[in-house]
């Protein structure tokens, strides 16, 4: 049976050094029900991006997403909305809407990774996933990190247009807005290992 994860659980995955931590990582990870709303942090978050392409890019719906999470949350959320909002005004961007997509590693494992929104800055189109202000230190963006979700986005099967744009990747913390570069063979090697990676350590927890 074809595994199937999100980006930020293979994220979480690589970022463990240790193969007890990815054990035990994997083994929460099959131990777990599945999707529930009331774990995933930044939902709020993420559904005020995806409604930014419909109603005239109104920046409103991100305070909104403040004013709806709760207190404990607040700070965080507040800090990842005025960086997000800051990014927007000074970058003068306009929102499009995006599709689906997925990444397939050899019908083994299936990475949904979907962009979160679609900008026009300077007149080029890209196609951006956005990362949150987070606060485990294995969830945070480094360098290696970035690299590997843009060759894995500009490798996915989408079910829109990918040559009409630029994929990207907008950390929200300590805001920086990476671009996709031609996919070096390297890197999309690394990636295929990483997958391979983690469809062993899933089959033989």
């Amino acid at each position: 049976m074809t595994i199937q994860i999100s980006l930020t659980q293979f994220l979480t995955f690589k970022a463990f050094v240790s193969t007890n931590a990815k054990y035990n990582y994997i083994l929460k990870q099959k131990n777990n029900d599945g999707y529930h709303p009331s774990h995933d942090y930044w939902k709020n978050f993420r559904e005020a991006i995806h409604r930014l392409p419909y109603n005239n890019g109104d920046l409103t719906v991100l305070y909104d997403a403040v004013d709806m999470v709760k207190p404990e949350k607040k700070a965080n959320y507040t800090k990842s909305v005025n960086n997000f909002i800051n990014f927007v005004i000074d970058n003068d961007v306009t929102f499009f809407e995006v599709g689906k997509a997925k990444w397939n590693f050899e019908n083994e494992l299936v990475i949904n990774a979907s962009p979160d929104i679609g900008m026009i800055i300077d007149g080029k189109k890209y196609f951006v996933k956005v990362f949150p202000n987070v606060q485990q230190k294995k969830s945070r963006l480094d360098s290696r990190s970035v690299k590997s979700i843009l060759t894995l986005l500009q490798e996915t099967n989408a079910n829109f247009n990918t040559s009409s744009g630029t994929f990207a990747v907008l950390r929200v913390n300590s805001p920086r807005f990476f671009k996709a570069e031609a996919i070096k063979e390297r890197d999309s090697k690394l990636l295929k290992i990483d997958a391979a990676n983690f469809v062993n350590c899933w089959e033989a927890v």
